[in-house]
């Protein structure tokens, strides 16, 4: 009877310190906002439209490249009443030297709309079709 008892504490204790007691907060995670080349996707009040895509020089997969290359596409942001610019954002490798980032779509003191990255990702021997793109972005309070 002994060595039960002895056994079923001995489980029962293990069980106890077993517990996490380390107390981290948990991260939100990020939402990314998948924008098709030619549509229009609002984000509080702000209107973006996927126009095109400028020039692609990342480096395809299975290839060997000296620089990992860059996608410039061409975004039309609206917020409410005012008119529409067209703004030229870049994703990838960064060489802007006045250190203002490329790849801000739109910012305010609230929120700042990010471009993430453009998908599809080039393969060597393989052609984009211009409609398959798609922009990736967030958004950052």
């Amino acid at each position: 009877m002994k060595p039960l008892i002895f056994v079923f504490t001995l489980l029962f204790s293990v069980g106890l310190f077993a517990q996490d007691t380390s107390i981290e907060p948990v991260k939100t995670p990020r939402i990314i906002t998948k924008l098709p080349i030619e549509k229009t996707a609002t984000v509080n009040g702000v209107a973006i439209k996927f126009l095109s895509v400028v020039s692609d020089s990342r480096c395809p997969k299975n290839v060997n490249c000296i620089w990992a290359g860059e996608v410039i596409v061409l975004v039309e942001v609206q917020q409410e009443a005012q008119e529409a610019i067209e703004k030229t954002i870049t994703i990838g490798f960064k060489r802007n030297p006045t250190g203002s980032e490329t790849d801000i779509i739109y910012k305010n003191q609230s929120f700042t709309i990010k471009a993430i990255n453009v998908s599809p990702y080039p393969e060597y021997g393989i052609e984009v079709n211009v409609s398959d793109y798609v922009l990736l972005f967030d958004v950052m309070e």
